[in-house]
């Protein structure tokens, strides 16, 4: 057996029970690069150990698994017993195996003498660090591949949200394409789109992710503000400054400092107001009312509007210096009807938002077909309300005034009715279609009709258009 060994290409070697080595064969001397005559006839553990330096090797033949390994067979008989060859740990790494970092797997079998007592053991050495490193790769490209397979999945989810904005078309591609651009730049954005699109969503995304992202975001609604009260929300005030002013106010541009000022609604603002904001913007700084101290401020302007400014400049009713300030980087967003693509989306995603169970694809095939045929001249606000009743009602109602789909618009005229009656359902039903022919909004309607804001919504409060607008 001894000579067997000897011959065989496979590095093997042969210990007794006191540990010291009988066989050393040629595959073993390359393999470890300790000669056969430096190695037969010594301590196995005592000349790896200590002369040769290998403490890990040494330790897992003999101290860990070798005496165990003799536990086992001890006193058995190799002609009843089930003879088991034991493998030691395969994945341990030597640094210093013949010069070369390793990976070695052993297998040891007991070695039997002609009365059947054991006698030492045989150990079968081999060399797996090619397979090691190959496995090792694998797994690596594996946990790789498993990573970009759940980025895959989170983005597939994600693959049609930029920020809080929804969409997968292709307007919406290129609205997406001037947001980052617009991050990117240090100028002032000019939002332009009809009421509803979400100017305020395309800013905060601008601002989300551009060097500012970590200051103040603060949005202002120009025409929601009082002629007598803009310039104090804007420049704040002193203490004193006026009845009532018991401290200290910090403004619009006091809060927006290193950050963006988004200005919905920017068409609203007085010819006055705009011409403090201009000398504002181009560093000459504004002062608190009830204060003469110029402070400065380091803000970016977004603007928004749905009115088209090159003919409100044109008409005198916004200044043209102004205009240039902050028409710097147009971003247009479109309307939804342009764009109902992305309306199954956002369907989705609004039913998901209220916390409903249901998705486009479970809604009856006439409610699905009503919400790609309408018009939606409030866009996606109008859409988020129109759902909000659906979920509440069951049915596509899109007045808000329980009017369900395919449902008249005209009231006919009943010959009962006096004269008066019949010219206030005129006057309502007239008012009703100019309000939504412009997106309820009343400074445009009351221009419309030719008739004052106050008279708009006294008239709008006497038929009780003000709760269906809340409702819209």
């Amino acid at each position: 057996m001894l000579n067997l060994l000897e011959c065989t290409p496979i590095a093997q070697f042969a210990i007794g029970l006191d540990h010291r080595v009988v066989v050393w064969n040629k595959a073993c001397e390359l393999l470890f690069g300790i000669p056969a005559r430096e190695m037969i006839g010594t301590d196995f553990q005592w000349k790896v150990f200590y002369e040769y330096k290998r403490p890990v090797l040494a330790d897992l033949i003999i101290e860990q698994d070798y005496e165990k390994f003799l536990e086992i067979y001890e006193g058995k008989n190799p002609a009843k017993s089930e003879i088991v060859p034991h493998a030691w740990e395969a994945t341990d790494f030597f640094e210093n195996i013949n010069g070369k970092a390793r990976y070695i797997y052993f297998l040891a079998a007991p070695v039997f003498d002609s009365k059947g007592r054991m006698s030492g053991a045989v150990t079968t050495i081999q060399d797996i660090t090619q397979q090691k490193l190959w496995e090792i790769q694998m797994r690596k490209e594996s946990e790789a591949l498993q990573q970009q397979n759940n980025l895959l999945r989170s983005s597939m989810k994600e693959r049609f949200r930029f920020c809080d904005i929804i969409g997968k078309s292709r307007k919406m591609q290129e609205v997406y394409d001037l947001i980052l651009k617009a991050a990117d730049s240090s100028d002032n954005v000019i939002i332009v789109g009809e009421s509803g699109v979400g100017k305020e969503l395309v800013a905060r995304a601008i601002h989300d992710i551009s060097e500012r992202k970590d200051r103040q975001f603060v949005a202002v609604n120009c025409g929601a503000i009082p002629e007598t009260l803009i310039e104090t929300e804007f420049f704040g005030h002193t203490r004193g400054a006026f009845t009532g002013a018991h401290t200290e106010k910090k403004g619009f541009l006091d809060k927006a400092d290193g950050g963006t000022l988004f200005l919905d609604e920017v068409g609203e603002l007085s010819l006055g107001m705009q011409v403090k904001l201009l000398r504002a913007i181009d560093g000459g700084g504004y002062s608190q009312v009830g204060s003469t101290e110029v402070k400065h401020s380091d803000f970016r302007i977004v603007a928004a509007t749905n009115r088209n400014l090159y003919e409100e400049v044109h008409i005198g009713r916004f200044r043209e210096d102004f205009f240039y300030r902050i028409y710097v980087l147009p971003v247009t967003i479109p309307p939804l009807r342009e764009r109902k693509e992305d309306l199954a989306l956002l369907v989705d995603h609004f039913l998901s938002t209220l916390g409903s169970t249901l998705n486009i694809d479970a809604l009856p095939g006439r409610d699905i077909e009503a919400l790609y045929n309408y018009n939606w001249p409030g866009n996606v606000r109008e859409l988020q309300n129109v759902l909000r009743r659906y979920v509440t009602l069951k049915q596509v109602d899109f007045t808000g005034r329980g009017r369900k789909v395919g449902s008249a618009e005209k009231e006919p005229i009943s010959d009962g009715l006096s004269l008066n009656e019949a010219l206030e359902r005129f006057e309502k039903n007239l008012l009703v279609k100019t309000l939504e022919k412009n997106r309820w909004h009343r400074i445009h309607t009351a221009q419309a009709l030719g008739i004052s804001r106050r008279t708009l919504f006294r008239k709008m409060e006497r038929y009780g258009l003000e709760k269906a607008q809340d409702e819209t």
